[in-house]
């Protein structure tokens, strides 16, 4: 893939090696959340990109992570994240609720429970559909947290660039798609909990690996545009419609079932055979490993339930014929 160019005013000419998104990862937001916590002092940045990085190594639905050690996380958030550091915010983490350890003894490291939002589960902030409040960030080739872990940006860099991302506007179908809300660099800096010099450099750091392109002049509060952006919408080849099933609208073209987001797809009669869209637009089968520790599971088991009803109907319509 080429790389495009983006022309600042400084004069530089910086490359934007991953423009688009491949796939992403839902992070909690809203009251209790990591991230609100962390704007209202209740959090440092270290613990806050500590829950991040579990949270990225970790199934949703139940908030178990997969074993990871001191030296593991030390490795993937590199400097200024030591072992003896990482493990003592893993203990102010769990003291404060965050984390629970649930596998101690496993060779590879502990396993622990996270929460998604600290605070009664009735108290828990939903969306419209009743579900647990999430915003998308990139994962994969070109997601923050994938170039941090690479050492491609430091975990500093990777917290800001999601902070930014949780105030900006990721509807792919509008021209407007990844750029950051209005604000000065004061209140960002305050929302991440940075020094404002640090910060600085830290958005110096973002723009020079083509993750983040200033668009509003220095003399006013700044709009940053966000890379990778979120895919444009496709033109369809195939008739996707929407169609009511057990109570939940459901995307098919007779052939397969799509998810919500059209990115995973299986045939109307094996829910088991899941394809992931690519970033070509091709379909590919997913891994036993994709299917159990990356793809949300809500997608799997609405994919189950619908062949299921498919093919008790379709059998009720063979007995009337």
């Amino acid at each position: 893939m080429s790389s495009q160019q983006i022309y600042l005013p400084l004069g530089g000419k910086y490359p934007i090696p991953y423009e688009f998104e491949t796939d992403t990862l839902p992070v909690p937001r809203g009251q209790y959340s990591v991230l609100w916590e962390l704007r209202e002092g209740n959090l440092t940045t270290a613990q806050a990109m500590i829950c991040l990085c579990l949270h990225h190594g970790s199934s949703w639905d139940s908030g178990i992570t997969w074993p990871m050690s001191g030296n593991y996380l030390s490795g993937k958030l590199g400097p200024g994240m030591s072992k003896p550091y990482i493990i003592k915010n893993l203990t102010s983490l769990k003291d404060k609720g965050w984390l629970k350890t649930i596998d101690a003894d496993n060779p590879a490291g502990k396993r622990y429970r996270i929460r998604h939002h600290l605070c009664p589960y009735q108290d828990v902030p939903v969306n419209k559909d009743g579900k647990p409040l999430t915003f998308a960030v990139p994962r994969g080739p070109g997601g923050p947290l994938e170039r941090c872990f690479d050492g491609d940006i430091s975990w500093k860099a990777a917290l800001v660039w999601i902070v930014l991302k949780l105030r900006s506007n990721w509807k792919a179908h509008e021209d407007t798609a990844g750029q950051t809300e209005q604000a000065t660099l004061l209140e960002l800096s305050k929302r991440c909990r940075i020094k404002l010099a640090t910060f600085h450099s830290i958005l110096t750091e973002l723009t020079q690996v083509g993750m983040l392109e200033r668009l509003s002049p220095k003399s006013k509060p700044a709009i940053f545009q966000l890379y990778p952006k979120p895919l444009p919408g496709r033109t369809q080849t195939e008739p996707i419609r929407e169609e009511w099933v057990n109570g939940k609208c459901q995307k098919t073209d007779d052939t397969y079932w799509y998810s919500n987001n059209l990115q995973y797809r299986c045939p109307l009669e094996d829910y088991m055979k899941i394809e992931r869209r690519q970033r070509d637009g091709t379909w590919k089968r997913v891994s036993d490993h994709h299917r159990a520790q990356v793809m949300p599971k809500s997608i799997s088991s609405d994919f189950e339930r619908y062949v299921v009803l498919h093919c008790q109907i379709q059998r009720l319509s063979q007995r009337k014929d």
